[in-house]
């Protein structure tokens, strides 16, 4: 067996080596979880009085695994071990004086442990050259050639409605393809400049309660009828800012002033920074969706975004104000308090519904917390500690080594077509998306640069190499959706902001792999 497939089957039967589980204080936060890759504990009735309870757990061929414990919430520890990958069924009785009284029951799917990178398919071409071929699709796609022939987003690409993510994920994209390939980098600073500019172009003006901030929705210059049908939040939504979104194109305009030298971009991630530090809440967030006509809140969830946490970062280390630093400070210990100490790592995406009380976990802004750990508190050991089990927590959940589970709601269990090794999204969205996979990569590889375990950098390369594998070797897109055979051919709901997070994960990678080899 492979060193690290032998590892990670230790860990994945370990005692030990665990994901948060609830108790004592700690808050149940897998109940809407379908999928474990080590042992859970679930939140079942306790009978009064009763310190003996039964688990009962049968697998898919009807055998049984038992076990008694004195708690009703115990782990699936001691038969952990025993029960074969596949869908479980748990049943936890009380027995009390000679009587059975049913307190609660499960199901769900035992996921694999990571079988080793030598046991996966592996990419046919380097990092390097398809981060190239991924960058030179952005460069020519006519979603991105449009702001040199018209300066407006593509009408008829129906995620031109999300200005702020795809623009700036856009730029982001030019400015790096523009100094690989300095022979294109005037055309390329030219499309990155147009895009920029009509984003400023529809930023909410002065007389605006959202003055300075640039759009989450945008109907204009697009086919709202195209739109409609693909992006129904987007038109629920359209007088309102997500308000994880601004901070991302603030991160943008700090880029691009570095890379043409214009302080105007400066100048338009200044108001968006101002509009932070203005609308800061007592509990060091921001409400997550505001009103353009009141900027009053839309919803009470906050912001758990770290990309709101980079751009302050960057706006500190831009201008050496220490009031940035304070607010990050804040946020931070906000986030620490309501997602870290619950596991309430909620989903927040601008086509999704809000959510609450764990029922949309996900995984992004849990790869924050574990990269902000590893950059700023490599040598502390119980903060590594801490992102290590953050990592189980989003392998347990969001990632699928070999089967996917049939208890997904979207998954044909008779159609081989999925993809994996692949990221999930969400809970809400629960399929393989390569933006998530590179999400969940770069985490991995984050830990291993902070702790040098060879295991996450080996299941950091093995799911680069997925994404590198679903690349079409022709165009060099990477498909969103790994849920079709043609995916690569065919796009279906194909959002450039995904392609361009999958292009410059692989491009870092590239650049890792060729500092310290292989």
């Amino acid at each position: 067996m492979d060193i690290y497939a032998k590892q990670a089957l230790d860990e994945y039967n370990s005692d030990t080596v665990t994901t948060r589980r609830g108790g004592n204080g700690k808050p149940f936060w897998n109940a809407n979880a379908t999928q474990f890759l080590y042992a859970p504990a679930f939140q079942f009735m306790r009978i009064l009085g009763c310190d003996k309870y039964i688990f009962t757990a049968t697998d898919e061929e009807g055998k049984e695994y038992l076990f008694t414990a004195t708690s009703p919430t115990a782990a699936l520890t001691p038969i952990w071990k025993e029960i074969p990958t596949g869908i479980v069924r748990l049943k936890v009785e009380a027995d009390h004086k000679n009587t059975r009284y049913e307190c609660g029951a499960r199901t769900f799917f035992k996921a694999s442990p990571f079988p080793g990178r030598k046991n996966l398919p592996m990419k046919e071409v380097s990092y390097k050259e398809c981060a190239l071929k991924g960058l030179r699709f952005v460069f020519n796609d006519p979603i991105t050639r449009n702001w040199l022939v018209e300066g407006l987003p593509k009408r008829d690409y129906y995620h031109s409605v999300y200005p702020s993510k795809m623009i700036s994920a856009t730029v982001k994209a030019l400015i790096v393809y523009a100094k690989l390939e300095p022979e294109h980098a005037q055309e390329a600073m030219k499309m990155a400049v147009n895009a920029a500019d009509y984003l400023i172009s529809i930023t909410y003006g002065d007389g605006s309660a959202l003055a300075g901030l640039p759009p989450t929705f945008s109907f204009k210059n697009i086919d709202r009828d195209i739109v409609r049908g693909a992006a129904p939040v987007a038109e629920k939504r359209e007088h309102t800012v997500m308000m994880i979104y601004p901070a991302l194109v603030g991160n943008m305009y700090l880029e691009l002033e570095k890379a043409t030298g214009d302080e105007k971009y400066f100048r338009m991630a200044e108001k968006i920074a101002r509009y932070y530090q203005k609308n800061i809440l007592p509990n060091g967030s921001w409400y997550l969706l505001v009103s353009e006509k009141t900027g009053e809140p839309e919803t009470r969830n906050c912001c758990c975004s770290f990309e709101i946490m980079e751009f302050l970062n960057n706006f500190y280390q831009r201008t050496g104000e220490a009031c940035w630093r304070e607010i990050e400070k804040g946020y931070l210990s906000y986030i620490e308090k309501m997602c870290l100490d619950s596991y309430h790592w909620e989903g927040q995406f601008e086509d999704s519904e809000i959510s609450d009380n764990h029922s949309n976990l996900s995984h992004y802004e849990a790869d924050g917390m574990i990269r902000y750990i590893t950059k700023r508190h490599t040598n502390d050991e119980l903060k590594i500690s801490v992102a290590e089990e953050l990592m189980r927590f989003v392998e347990d959940q969001f990632v699928v080594w070999e089967e996917f589970s049939p208890l997904n709601i979207h998954y044909d269990e008779n159609n081989d077509d999925w993809y994996a090794p692949a990221g999930i999204e969400q809970y809400f969205w629960p399929v393989p998306i390569d933006a998530s996979t590179a999400s969940i990569a770069k985490s991995f590889l984050s830990l291993y640069k902070a702790t040098k375990k060879r295991i996450y950098l080996e299941k950091a390369y093995a799911l680069g190499d997925a994404i590198a594998m679903r690349q079409n070797k022709e165009t060099g897109v990477f498909p969103t959706h790994w849920m079709k055979k043609d995916c690569a051919e065919n796009l279906e709901n194909f959002w450039m902001n995904c392609h361009v997070a999958s292009t410059l994960f692989l491009n870092e990678l590239a650049d890792y792999e060729m500092e310290v080899g292989k």
